[in-house]
């Protein structure tokens, strides 16, 4: 494995652990211990100090602000990676990390715009975690057909499977899933004005317009 992908492997590690509250060299070591292709050690941890992409205090390990604008854009292409590969291409979950990973080290930054349109701007992966925004998110660019859409955006009749809820609220989304509207769950459009009503299973539910613009899925 070239050094390039064993920075880049590190530093999107100490990422990850950043998110769920802080990393240490431990947490760091343990996460690569089965590599077959690199060791990562305190030496190596150093090399990464020294290049200004790690802060180490101790034994806690921090991303310097260089090093998390290198981490960014890998975090971005693996978590959308792992979106296109369970909402477009059918992949169950448990089997996505190996090809996420192989797609966070090649994807070109035009092609994983070019993705993120597809995938309608998605904010999390498959597993919940966010994914960092890029620019065509800003823009709401949707100049590629996108394959993953809003209910706003289908016809009565239409049957989906829901790939994400773009919604922050989590009381809202906590009723949603409640009432069987949740990801991977397969809904059909049965009316759009003056409220949306989807039918899930044998179950009709009513929906406000804003509530099922921010639902979105794949048509099957």
């Amino acid at each position: 494995m070239k050094m390039i992908h064993v920075s880049e492997e590190v530093i999107e590690t100490v990422w990850r652990f950043e998110e769920r509250g802080g990393c240490t060299v431990e947490d760091v070591k343990k996460e690569h211990e089965e590599s077959r292709d690199y060791i990562v050690d305190d030496e190596l941890l150093a090399e990464l100090e020294k290049s200004g992409l790690l802060k180490i205090s101790g034994r806690a390990i921090s991303l310097t602000t260089e090093g998390k604008t290198q981490a960014r854009p890998i975090i971005r292409r693996h978590r959308l990676a792992e979106r296109l590969l369970v909402d477009v291409l059918g992949m169950p979950f448990e089997e996505i990390e190996e090809s996420a990973c192989e797609y966070e080290h090649t994807l070109a930054p035009g092609l994983t715009e070019a993705i993120c349109t597809l995938l309608g701007h998605p904010r999390e992966c498959p597993h919940g975690s966010p994914i960092p925004e890029g620019e065509c998110c800003h823009r709401a660019e949707s100049s590629v057909q996108s394959f993953v859409k809003s209910l706003s955006a289908l016809e009565v009749g239409d049957e989906v499977r829901i790939s994400f809820i773009r919604k922050d609220d989590p009381v809202l989304i906590g009723k949603l899933v409640s009432f069987g509207v949740s990801p991977g769950k397969i809904l059909k459009i049965r009316q759009k004005f003056p409220a949306y009503v989807i039918q899930i299973d044998h179950s009709q539910i009513a929906l406000e317009q804003d509530i099922a613009a921010d639902i979105f899925g794949l048509k099957v």
